[in-house]
């Protein structure tokens, strides 16, 4: 009974997943619409397999209050939106599918163009409320995770109490 009940609770999630691309697909303005429509996606279980391996590169302290200083090259912090889309619109990656998570619940992967997802960024972001967007190669040479916390920086604080990181990686054009 437990398994059985295991594998019903797997189909649920992944058609929680298959249905946030619907949700996703009204969000979005048509042109951006068509894209995530088309897109292979990827569920559970893959799904977990592929953000655990991000999380692996990073030794599981991704979040974790010490990983800015500890991992200093690879992180920038921002207080604005504008500074976040500015510096993400500004990296340069290869012309190939990739893995496009957004933070947001019941959310699958997509399988879109790299290229695509950094022209598009600031639309995609703005319109899931500016909530984390990661952007992975499907080896993990490179990536771009945008996340929001709670904060702010003492050099430029944001009233709103809310800070962004980009935690980026590989070898592609300097952001």
């Amino acid at each position: 009974m437990d398994e059985r009940k295991r594998l019903m609770q797997q189909k649920i999630k992944v058609n929680k997943q298959k249905y946030q691309r619907t949700n996703l697909s009204k969000l979005f303005p048509k042109y951006i619409s068509i894209v995530i429509e088309k897109s292979e996606l990827i569920t559970s279980p893959e799904l977990e397999r592929i953000l655990n391996k991000v999380h692996d590169k990073w030794n599981y302290e991704l979040h974790n209050e010490d990983f800015a200083s500890k991992y200093s090259d690879f992180r920038k912090e921002f207080s604005w939106e504008q500074e976040v889309i500015r510096y993400v619109q500004g990296i340069d990656i290869e012309n190939k599918l990739v893995y496009l998570f957004f933070g947001i619940d019941d959310c699958p992967i997509f399988l879109v163009d790299g290229k695509w997802a950094l022209m598009n960024f600031s639309i995609l972001w703005e319109h899931i409320n500016n909530d984390d967007i990661w952007i992975i190669s499907q080896d993990f040479s490179y990536g771009v995770l945008v996340s929001r916390y709670g904060g702010y920086l003492e050099h430029d604080p944001n009233p709103k109490e809310i800070m962004y990181a980009i935690t980026k990686w590989g070898n592609y054009g300097l952001g």
